[in-house]
Parts: C-alpha cells; sequence; structure tokens
C-alpha cells in the first residue's frame, strides 16, 4: 500500500492543512521517489523469511515508507518524535494495521521496546543522531537481524571505505554494504547534499578473526582499546599506548602492548595502516589477557 503523501502536491496540501512545515532540527527531508520506496523493501526482504522477525521503523514521518512496511503484514514497532506525524499515525496509519505499535518521542529513549526482539529495523537517520543509533541497536538488540539506513552519502563512504574507529567498531558486530547513492532530488524539502543506503547484517562466529563482544564488559574494552588506537590524528600506536588518557590506566596500557605482540602487531604502525581482521585479533587477545 502506498502512502497518501508521498507526491510534493500531496505533502504541500498536507502542510498547508495543518498549518506545518519541515522541521530542520529533525532533518526532515520525505522520500518521494516510490522507486527508491521499493528497492529498500525489495532489498530488505531476504532478511526478515523467519515467521518470527518482527519489524522496526525510526522515523516513520508521513509514512512514505511505512505503508509498504506495514503491508508486510509483520508485527512493526514505530518510532516518532514530530506530534503532528504521530497524530497522522494515530490518525490514519494505526487505525488500518493492527500489526503496528506506535512509539512516541525521542527514538533513543524508546528503542528499548525493541532490544529483546527478533528485529529487522528501517531508517531514514538524522545525521547528527546517525552514529549513536546504530551503535545502540547493535550493541542492546540481543537478537537484531539487521537494518537498512538512509544516511548522508559521506557518512555510508567513510564507514564503508575509511578504517576509522567507527568502522571498525562496527565490524565487530556486522558487515556493513553501501548498496545505493540517493540523489538529493529524490527527497521534499530537497536537502543540501546525496544520501545513500546502506545495509547492516549481523556477523556469524566463524573463529576468532570473527569475534563478536557478548557482554557490556567486553564492548566497552573494544570501544576503549580503538579510542585509544585512534586517539591523535595519523599517531603511531605506540604514541597513542603512552600519551592518550583513555590508556591512563597501567593495567589497561600493559595488556593492550601484550596484546600487540601477540598479534605481532608492530608499535611504529598507525592504526589506519591495519586491517579489520588485524583489530578484531587485537582485540580477541586484549580480552584474554585481562580475563586471566
Amino acid at each position: 500500500m502506498k502512502s497518501p503523501y508521498s507526491t510534493i502536491t500531496q505533502i504541500q496540501t498536507f502542510f498547508d492543512k495543518k498549518g506545518i512545515r519541515a522541521q530542520k532540527k529533525f532533518g526532515q527531508n520525505f522520500l518521494i521517489d516510490q522507486n527508491i520506496v521499493e528497492y529498500i523493501v525489495n532489498i530488505a526482504k531476504p532478511s526478515f523469511t523467519e515467521p518470527d522477525i518482527s519489524l522496526a521503523e525510526i522515523g516513520i514521518g508521513l509514512g512514505t515508507l511505512t505503508y509498504p512496511i506495514l503491508s508486510l503484514r509483520k508485527q512493526t514497532d514505530l518510532f516518532e518524535i514530530d506530534f503532528a506525524y504521530i497524530q497522522l499515525a494515530k490518525d490514519e496509519i494505526l487505525p488500518k494495521f493492527p500489526n503496528a505499535t506506535l512509539h512516541e518521542g525521542d527514538a533513543l529513549g524508546n528503542l528499548f521496546h525493541i532490544f529483546p526482539k527478533k528485529v529487522f529495523v528501517f531508517g531514514n537517520l538524522p545525521y547528527h543522531l546517525t552514529t549513536e543509533i546504530i551503535n545502540t541497536l547493535i550493541i542492546h538488540c540481543q537478537h537484531f537481524k539487521g537494518g537498512i539506513f538512509m544516511v548522508q552519502k559521506e557518512f555510508a563512504e567513510r564507514l564503508v571505505k575509511e578504517t576509522s574507529s567507527l568502522s571498525v567498531f562496527l565490524s565487530a558486530f556486522c558487515d556493513v554494504k553501501y548498496l545505493k547513492t540517493v540523489h538529493k532530488n529524490c527527497f521534499f524539502p530537497i536537502p543540501k547534499i546525496h544520501s545513500a543506503l546502506i545495509l547492516l547484517t549481523p556477523k556469524q562466529q566463524k573463529g576468532e578473526l570473527n569475534w563478536v563482544p557478548k557482554s557490556n564488559v567486553e564492548v566497552e574494552l573494544w570501544s576503549r582499546m580503538l579510542r585509544t588506537l585512534f586517539w591523535g590524528k595519523r599517531k603511531q600506536i605506540q604514541v597513542s599506548l603512552r600519551e592518550s588518557p583513555f590508556s591512563d590506566d597501567p593495567k589497561f596500557r600493559e595488556a593492550l602492548g601484550e596484546a600487540l605482540l601477540r598479534s605481532q602487531i608492530p608499535p611504529t604502525k598507525r592504526p589506519e595502516e591495519l586491517n579489520r581482521e588485524q583489530f578484531l585479533n587485537l582485540g580477541q587477545h586484549l580480552l584474554d589477557i585481562l580475563s586471566k
């Protein structure tokens, strides 16, 4: 089923009727290209073929993607912060789709509703919250089945092409695939920059090079290790190990130094010179050392 607010004329009519406009503070640029809508749904379908997997959408807006998602007839959690679209959902969407549950307010404060579920997540994410939302999902969703997200093109390119603290952190939990560039003209109002679709697929544990942090302690350790190594742009690992505020604990610093030796990583290397498998191997060695 198609949203009744999927063209510029329909959106403007809705805005005029309600006396509202798109809110920049919420990053509201509404997708109007139906080819992209169909692409998103079709590319995601293979990820939730199991009958007990539920769906979620972060930021439903005018329902451009919501209607097609809910038409799949799976239990779906909807997250929306803007009162105008909360009311729209209550008036027009929820009565049509009993499989939908609406969570009002800030998504980050409400994501706990899906933490215990086997869930696949859709989201057109505001730039300033993209990293925090993705990290929250992969860390706290106990049975995260993946997600497809609309993000800024530059962010997506950095995530898949660069070796950074964030890209390496995510690599312990999931594979990230750059799916498609989405031109800014596919939205209304038209944003200043292009967007991109990325697909997150949870990793399957197959040996130590596919180590996945399992507990809060392991996640914090993995995060602290990466913040230490990437502290100071392009600094050698030995410099960061010595000077980073994240390695001020002597026990942690000594353990990370030992993990580097076991991983056969020269301390004169810079983080961007390592591959993601080396980071994962290093993280496993660090955990082993500190667990003794």
